[in-house]
């Protein structure tokens, strides 16, 4: 086991691991080759990512599901290591194991893995274009004062079939006249 000061902390590692996870194959307890390998691309240092997939991956998968275990602690830790060692063969380190698995760990945990944020528009045009009262034409009829949306009220032109040209006022009247 590490020392303290080398460990990293496994439990944020494995939540980041497995909220990664399921925007790449709707699955928290398991990563496969393609998500270790998008793992690696958006972490870890270019030298590293192509060792990942070719040798770190089939070493530590489990062999009939040909996927990591996120549930499984060990198996990850293992992943990591592994991974450690290959990055310690490719930077030409001094052999430092436990350092590289901090670092490497440490870059997962604070990293966004592709969870991108919705920012607001510079344009400034934004505002204007998304505020139904400012809408003219049909497309007003689509919302209501409120400026929630009527739904298909808004869009679909109902069909009056009562008989009467559509700009008669006195519609319902002709029997009160006579």
């Amino acid at each position: 086991m590490a020392s303290a000061e080398d460990d990293y902390d496994i439990d944020a590692l494995t939540e980041k691991l497995k909220a990664f996870a399921v925007t790449q194959t709707k699955s928290s307890s398991k990563m496969d080759s393609k998500t270790v390998g998008k793992i690696a691309k958006e972490c870890w240092p270019k030298p590293l990512q192509t060792r990942v997939d070719s040798s770190v991956f089939p070493k530590v998968m489990d062999k009939t599901t040909k996927s990591i275990s996120l549930d499984n602690k060990e198996q990850i830790r293992k992943f990591i290591s592994e991974a450690a060692i290959q990055y310690d063969d490719v930077s030409k380190k001094n052999k430092e194991f436990k350092k590289h698995e901090k670092f490497l760990a440490e870059k997962i945990i604070t990293s966004n893995l592709g969870i991108k944020k919705t920012e607001v528009s510079k344009t400034g045009g934004i505002d204007r274009l998304t505020d139904p009262s400012k809408y003219t034409g049909s497309h007003k009829e689509r919302f209501d004062e409120t400026g929630k949306g009527k739904g298909a009220e808004g869009r679909v032109d109902k069909v009056d079939n009562s008989g009467y040209v559509g700009n008669y006022k006195g519609q319902g009247t002709y029997d009160k006249k006579h």
